[in-house]
């Protein structure tokens, strides 16, 4: 009967310890993999930002020198690169009026039927680049930020109907990351040296907050939880950190220390995990949230050095990411910091899977 009772005391302690792990420490210790890479022609030495098709399995690749390159992730091959597309950075879909924008590197701005693929019009918006962009449901319009000015940044608000732009609003920014809508007709706006983080409204563009934080030298990349109400903030610097913050009133509600140079985040509704993406340190890392203000590191996947921009699905949960191989040159007296030399026809698209 004793051995009997230790038996159970056991099972019980067992049982307490399984219930007092995080959500998904029970799972594959891998938590994802890497299903495949393919890889993709071109000779360019740089590229922008990639997302997921609102409704097809296709991911755009804005490849700069190599255009816009449109990859069927089912079938785990390209699809086509568009004609006209060369300077491409990043892409917005409207797809109410079956549009995708493309974003280049010589300011102006691409119109692209989205069901065939096919390019209408270049319209030109700017002297420096188009970096990244929103479709904002509630006004309709599309909000585009430019690249790096001197000390002075510019959102463009780009009307699709009419197929202008309507509007340019001057901030005091030297470098505007990728915005975030919240959803109630404001956006979240992180300004990289200025260190601070800001929400605007979507019609007046006025400011509505404007927040800082001690532990977030310079914010970049945003995602959030809407059921939830928490903001996720990577910060870069010296050490780099993910704030947790209140959506509606900017409280910090927890701090963790992550990757280097993050580019993007995304959070996962269903595994209730933030995946953080590093090229620098060629990982993505997860985060693991055990109520809405307290998060755990769960740990990193390997990745791909310069695999920093991110496209995250969460219906199947996949995560998709672009890289490709280069030389880094030594520092010398005359150039203490080389840019490196990237190797042709060495692009990937990494697809990791839970």
């Amino acid at each position: 009967m004793k051995i009997r009772h230790l038996w159970f005391l056991a099972l019980g302690f067992c049982h307490l310890a399984l219930a007092a792990q995080p959500e998904g420490a029970a799972d594959d210790a891998r938590w994802y993999h890497r299903e495949h890479q393919a890889l993709l022609p071109g000779a360019g030495s740089s590229w922008g930002f990639i997302a997921l098709d609102p409704v097809r399995p296709y991911l755009f690749l804005a490849r700069r020198d190599n255009g816009l390159s449109v990859f069927d992730v089912d079938k785990q091959r390209p699809l086509r690169t568009l004609e006209q597309s060369a300077g491409a950075n990043g892409v917005v879909f409207v797809p109410e009026l079956d549009r995708v924008l493309v974003l280049n590197t010589d300011g102006s701005l691409g119109v692209v039927q989205l069901s065939t693929l096919k390019p209408l019009k270049r319209i030109a918006v700017t002297q420096s680049n188009l970096n990244s962009a929103v479709y904002e449901p509630k006004t309709g319009q599309v909000i585009i930020v430019s690249g790096r000015r001197a000390d002075r940044s510019t959102l463009f608000v780009f009307d699709p109907q009419q197929e202008r732009i309507v509007a340019a609003h001057d901030l005091a920014v030297k470098k505007i990351d990728p915005l975030l809508l919240k959803g109630d007709g404001s956006f979240f706006l992180p300004m990289r040296d200025e260190g601070v983080l800001a929400r605007l409204s979507s019609s007046s563009f006025e400011v509505l907050d404007r927040w800082q934080y001690p532990d977030c030298q310079r914010p970049s990349a945003l995602a959030q939880d809407e059921q939830r109400a928490r903001l996720f903030l990577a910060c870069r610097g010296e050490q780099p950190r993910l704030l947790v913050l209140d959506r509606d009133n900017g409280a910090l509600k927890a701090s963790l220390p992550i990757t280097r140079d993050v580019n993007a985040l995304a959070y996962d509704p269903q595994s209730r995990r933030v995946l953080v993406a590093s090229g620098v340190d060629a990982n993505l890392s997860l985060i693991t949230q055990l109520d809405a203000d307290h998060y755990q590191a769960l740990g990193s996947v390997s990745t791909q050095p310069m695999a920093y921009n991110m496209a995250f699905d969460p219906r199947s949960r996949k995560v998709y990411l672009a890289a490709m191989d280069f030389t880094q040159p030594a520092p010398t007296p005359d150039e203490p910091k080389p840019d490196p030399l990237f190797h042709a026809n060495t692009f990937s698209v990494l697809t990791l899977a839970p």
